[in-house]
Order: C-alpha cells, then structure tokens, then sequence
C-alpha cells in the first residue's frame, strides 16, 4: 500500500511540473488594429507607429484577461505606466495581416502572439506594489426618528451599530487597506460629535493611521409611496479622505440612495448600505490613484558610447524592458558621453541593479557609480 502511495505521489509531482512550465511559457495570439499619423508623406514611420500601436492593443486586451475589471479600474494609472508604456517587450512576434490608408492615417491590422508569463510576473509585482494607507473611519450616523448622529469617539454607538462605518470598513478591506480597528482602545482626547479637519488628525495620529476618513451620514423617513403599505427611506452619505501628515483632501465622495420598506428602520438600513457601497467605491479608487508613490526623476550619465546606434538601442530597452520607467529624455550626446533623464519609480540603485542583468549585442553595461536619483555607467565593447 505504501508503495502504491508513494507511486502515486511521484506521478502527481512528474505530471505538476510540465503543467507549471506551460503556464509560464504560454502564449496568446490576438488579432488587433492599429493606426498611426501619415506625416508629411512618411508611410514608413505611420507603418511602424501603427503596428506598435497594435501591440499595445494586442497587450491590454490580454491584461484584460489575465485580471478582473474592478481590479484593473482601480490599477490603470499604474498599470498604464508600467505595463502598456513597453508593450512590445511581451510580444514574441506577430504577422500583418492587413493595411490601408484612410485620412491620413495608416491602419495596421496584425495577429500578435503574447506571451502570457511575463506580464502575469509584471501584473503581479504592480498589483502587489500599490501601497495602501493605514485608514481610520470616523463617520457619524444619524437614524430615522434620532436627534442627533451617533459617533463611536463619543460613546453614544453600540458595537455594531453603525451601519454605515461597518459597510465603508468591509469595502476598503475588501480592497486591500488596512483598516484601523478603534474598538481596541479608548480615545484619549474629547472630540465634538462633527470634528473639525484638525481634530480629525489628531484622532488619526493617535490610533497611528494615514488616512482618516471623516464623514456623516443621515436616513430619513420620506413618507409613504403611493397606494402601497410602504415607506420611502432616504439616506444621505458624504464622506472625506484627509491625510493625516499634512491635511490634505486625497479624496472626496457623497451618495444618495433610497429604499422601499414597510418596517421604517429596516429601509433605513438598506439605504445606508447601499449608499455606503456607492460612497466607497468612488474613494477607493481616488485615494489609490493619489497613493500610490510618483515617479522620480533619475539621471543617467553614459560614458564611452562608441556608435549612436547603441545609445538608441539602449533607450528602445529602458523604455520597452525596465521595470518603473516612464518617460526616457535625451539631455545630451557629445563626445561620447550621453546625459540622460528617465521618469521612473525607484532610486538609480534599484535601476542599476536591472541594468547590470541586461544584455546587449555589441557591448555590455558597467556600473561605474549610483546614488539616490543619479547613475553613473559606461559601454564597454564585447570582445
């Protein structure tokens, strides 16, 4: 019997690994359309535009395959910097099936084969590098027939009562935040129940949050509907992102929902959710959008570049093949030495890393020397 097992568990292992190496090397073929500007007659540069323009259409049409919509809503920006800006590098090849010329445009149609493992890799290491801020809710509430909100710093708000608060915490944890959990600690400062920006922050630095998301939210009884045994509850949610180091509004959202019900405090409760849902979506995506760390700019000195053919070259690589790098600017080129300026994510460090990996045809990179936003490196010739 042992035997059997062990056979069994030997079969499963052999027949895993094939598995997993024809994910990794699997390929997606896609047939898109690009276009690209005729200028002052240049049919070979529309030409090459047009079919870069389709490998870009051929890229996010097999990122919108490999992760969910919402996901990606939420990701764009970063995903468009990091993943679309070098396309071309998840192409393995592709064949022109069509062109023609149409208002001064040349349109390109290809079937592109993309390779499916390393853009899974980049999607992953993007999704996985969207930082999210440490958040603190602190939204009062106001129930049908109640004079006043109710508000968790003041005490007046049972465990689990507020609606609203429960709703936004489950959405933002549901996208990855870290939500503060102020249950676990009294408040150590008396705050009004509608606490200034200033207040707010100062709750927020002592539960040791980054974003403190200060809000109300009000339901009310707005009276029967029609003929029918029924009551229109409205609720009505604003809400707003303040950063807790320096005061400022990362994002801002307010919702009005209603629902019908013939037990008043149960509609209310239906319209604070689904107002809720509403509110919380809209802030997720803002405050990832304003989150997520800028690019930098990183200054390249090139020395001993020997043909000005290996200086394009390496720009097309630092473009289309490096991780975090927006925008390439050519400063200057004289003498053999080249000045450049990327748009990247990260210090000269963590691109010197990259670049001493990278290989190239007629010379390889030395890495001379690297600080924060400054790297130094030179083309040495291959023998």
């Amino acid at each position: 019997m042992k035997k059997v097992l062990v056979c069994i568990l030997c079969s499963i292992f052999i027949v895993s690994v094939p598995v997993t190496w024809a994910k990794s090397n699997e390929v997606r073929t896609v047939k898109v359309e690009g276009t690209g500007a005729i200028l002052a007659g240049d049919t070979a540069l529309a030409r090459d535009n047009a079919i870069k323009d389709a490998q870009r259409n051929a890229v996010e049409i097999t990122v919108g395959v490999l992760i969910d919509a919402e996901t990606l809503s939420l990701n764009y920006s970063l995903v468009k910097d990091e993943i679309y800006s070098r396309a071309t590098g998840y192409v393995q090849g592709y064949e022109i099936l069509d062109e023609r010329k149409e208002d001064g445009l040349l349109r390109v149609s290809i079937q592109a084969r993309v390779k499916l493992g390393p853009l899974q890799e980049d999607l992953d290491r993007v999704m996985e590098s969207v930082e999210r801020p440490r958040v603190l809710f602190m939204v009062t509430q106001q129930d049908i027939g109640e004079n006043r909100p109710q508000a968790w710093w003041e005490g007046t708000a049972r465990m689990g009562q507020l609606v609203v608060e429960a709703t936004l915490q489950q959405h933002f944890m549901d996208n990855h935040f870290l939500v503060v959990d102020h249950s676990l600690k009294k408040p150590s400062r008396v705050i009004s129940v509608n606490p200034s920006d200033s207040e707010a922050m100062a709750m927020g630095r002592d539960y040791d949050a980054e974003v403190v998301m200060l809000g109300r939210a009000i339901v009310k009884d707005a009276g029967p509907i029609g003929q029918f045994d029924l009551r229109s509850c409205r609720a009505e949610i604003s809400v707003r992102a303040i950063q807790v180091a320096n005061g400022h509004v990362l994002a801002s959202a307010n919702a009005s929902t209603a629902a019908p019900h013939v037990d008043p405090l149960s509609g209310g409760i239906a319209a604070l959710k689904k107002a809720s849902e509403k509110v919380s979506k809209t802030l997720v995506a803002k405050i990832i959008e304003k989150w997520v760390k800028p690019a930098g700019v990183v200054t390249v000195d090139i020395l001993d570049v020997n043909r000005y053919s290996d200086l394009v070259r390496f720009k097309g690589m630092l473009k289309n093949e490096v991780r975090g790098v927006g925008k390439v600017y050519q400063r200057s080129f004289q003498a053999g030495n080249a000045k450049l300026e990327l748009g990247y994510r990260g210090t000269a460090q963590d691109l010197a890393d990259e670049l001493a990996l990278k290989e190239f045809e007629s010379f390889r990179v030395d890495i001379l020397e690297a600080s924060q936003y400054r790297l130094k490196l030179k083309f040495t010739p291959k023998d």
